[in-house]
């Protein structure tokens, strides 16, 4: 039997093998169309049509890294394939390598800048990877868009906005959104201005607020999280950052938040898991890198934990909970007068934050 399916397969021409292979794909039987395109490209390996329909069918499954390969292949024969390279960069952007998404559609836009599409999923990685900055000069001198479209814009824009202190521009792209009626995009960006100057309890309102209007906004139920944990309530918070990963498993703030409420629960394979999860999405993000050099001491991995917090100091030297922990590397090893060198620097940080923050007010007696 066996024998006889494969002699009836050998006698097919490879254009009915196509041919069926796209009427599958078109039906929506992507398993078949799958076996029918891997069929013919054992006969003509460098059909790239046919390959890029390969990685179409495998994406329709979900089968995105097995998309990716065919893809990547694709593209080496055609590297100036435009779809395709749309199609690679979807396909990092739902297995959630950001990284990756954003810089083949970084590319994308450099050839086609007007194009909107390309527009607004790049602005998206970049919000994600923190990269706020490349957002606003996108979005800002960005072409002319449809309502829907701009209000997507206004929102990663907003977002963008507040996160970079910038409030007040921020406020005004929320007044955009509000114009159309009240929406949890609205009360999202309301409460992350709100969580950026430092108003937690107001944040926390309007984030209630989104999630009984959307709770399937994007980003939400992390910041939420944010929000709870800032006002005491880590059990609230702790669900809030789950409910975030069932939707997105590779939200920044919802796996560095877990990833350090698992190292204070002594929880360390957890803890590495989420933190390398965010890594995935912000790749060297100094907050991760602290946590995990934490980790690493409390496994008693001092070497380790010395060499990732040397690095990050010199990156950023003002970070003072890295020299906190730096001292106490030094001084478990043995080497008082680097811990010593350490302290004092930490006092000098802390004086001159301290000196930066706003006088208190005489009260009249």
């Amino acid at each position: 039997m066996i024998a006889a399916l494969l002699w009836f397969t050998m006698l097919q021409a490879p254009e009915e093998i196509v041919r069926q292979a796209i009427e599958l794909q078109k039906s929506g039987d992507y398993a078949g169309a799958v076996i029918k395109y891997r069929e013919f490209l054992k006969i003509q390996p460098d059909a790239v049509p046919i390959r890029s329909n390969l990685g179409v069918s495998l994406a329709n499954l979900g089968r995105f890294e097995e998309a990716i390969t065919e893809y990547r292949t694709a593209l080496r024969q055609d590297p100036a394939n435009h779809g395709i390279a749309l199609n690679l960069a979807l396909a990092y952007y739902k297995t959630g390598r950001i990284p990756e998404a954003a810089k083949e559609l970084n590319a994308l836009h450099n050839q086609a800048p007007d194009e909107t599409q390309v527009t607004l999923l790049l602005a998206d990685c970049d919000l994600r990877m923190g990269k706020n900055e490349d957002v606003i000069q996108l979005l800002t001198f960005g072409p002319d868009r449809k309502e829907n479209e701009d209000l997507a814009v206004a929102y990663m824009l907003g977002m963008a906005l507040i996160r970079s202190n910038r409030v007040p521009e921020g406020q005004r792209q929320i007044d955009r959104i509000l114009r159309n009626g009240d929406s949890a995009e609205a009360h999202l960006m309301l409460g992350s201005a709100k969580l950026t100057v430092n108003d937690l309890a107001g944040a926390r309102e309007e984030f209630a607020k989104a999630v009984a209007l959307n709770p399937k906004l994007p980003e939400l139920h992390g910041l939420y999280g944010v929000s709870l944990l800032s006002t005491g309530d880590a059990e609230a918070a702790q669900r809030e950052f789950r409910i975030e990963l069932q939707s997105d498993p590779n939200s920044f703030e919802s796996n560095l938040e877990l990833g350090v409420l698992a190292r204070q629960d002594q929880k360390i394979d957890e803890a590495m898991g989420f933190f390398e999860r965010a890594l995935r999405v912000r790749p060297g993000d100094i907050g991760v890198r602290y946590q995990i050099a934490t980790v690493l001491l409390a496994e008693a991995k001092t070497d380790e934990s010395l060499k990732e917090l040397l690095a990050i100091v010199k990156e950023a030297p003002q970070f003072t909970e890295a020299h906190v922990t730096l001292a106490t590397v030094y001084y478990r090893l043995k080497r008082k007068e680097d811990g010593d060198r350490e302290r004092a620097l930490v006092r000098k940080l802390t004086a001159e934050a301290q000196a930066r923050q706003p006088a208190a007010k005489e009260t009249s007696k």
